[in-house]
């Protein structure tokens, strides 16, 4: 961190640790499932829809934790919606530092910290006044991060299942000004 902002935020390497993980694991089950993961994640931060969809199965269950309750889209049709959306607004340009993975031959776990680059008008537009002290400039850019660890259960094809999401704080709550 850069003193007053994060200079630093760099979406394309979110998956560097997956490979890395992914060249370690010689059993071959469990490396297909991190590489399905490395996939999703991959397609979903470049916008790629149709590789994205790939990567799941046919009646993915997405779950979010953390936020009020259970929320997340149910069914193909609405988990590709959640995705069109999330990509229209630009909400998959995410930075994920992932810290842990675990593996087994059902699920991979990936824990860490999640990075989103947020407008300041839309801090604006949510109420947020200040950012440490400071007026937020609805023309700067911010980075929200918060901690977040993901499930990504698999079937036996290797597909995944969804997602449960826990998220370790509320977005919005630990913003930083981007320093580009």
């Amino acid at each position: 961190m850069t003193p007053g902002g994060r200079s630093q935020f760099d979406p394309e390497r979110s998956w560097q640790v997956l490979e890395d993980r992914i060249d370690a694991e010689d059993d071959p089950r469990r490396r297909r499932l991190l590489e399905q993961v490395r996939d999703h994640l991959r397609a979903e931060i470049r916008g790629e829809l149709a590789p994205l969809m790939d990567t799941l199965v046919d009646d993915p269950h997405y779950h979010l934790w953390g936020l009020g309750p259970e929320m997340g889209p149910k069914g193909r049709r609405a988990v590709a919606a959640f995705y069109t959306e999330m990509i229209a607004s630009g909400g998959n340009r995410f930075e994920f530092d992932i810290r842990r993975i675990v593996v087994d031959r059902h699920s991979v776990v990936t824990e860490g910290v999640m990075r989103t680059v947020v407008p300041g008008a839309v801090l604006a537009a949510s109420g947020v006044a200040e950012v440490h002290g400071a007026p937020v400039d609805p023309d700067a850019r911010y980075v929200s991060e918060n901690r977040i660890l993901t499930v990504w259960p698999a079937a036996a094809d290797g597909r995944l299942e969804g997602e449960d999401i826990y998220f370790g704080s509320p977005p919005l709550s630990s913003l930083e000004l981007l320093v580009e």
